[in-house]
């Protein structure tokens, strides 16, 4: 269905660096999980504020 594309994000704030080992970690889940589940976030974040620009209210 979808194909799978690799590549790297390169962390320039040492501190989200940290953060990301300390979270998976701490939650026993891989920094690559972590790193998915944020942009996935931003993606839809950024969709959803789209639909407000465009006028498209969910469940309306």
């Amino acid at each position: 269905m979808f194909e799978k594309e690799t590549f790297s994000v390169q962390l320039t704030d040492p501190m989200l660096y940290d953060k990301l080992h300390t979270l998976s970690t701490e939650y026993s889940v891989s920094v690559e999980l972590l790193v998915n589940v944020a942009v996935k976030r931003l993606v839809d974040d950024v969709d959803f504020m789209r639909s407000l620009r465009t006028g498209k209210i969910e469940g309306a």
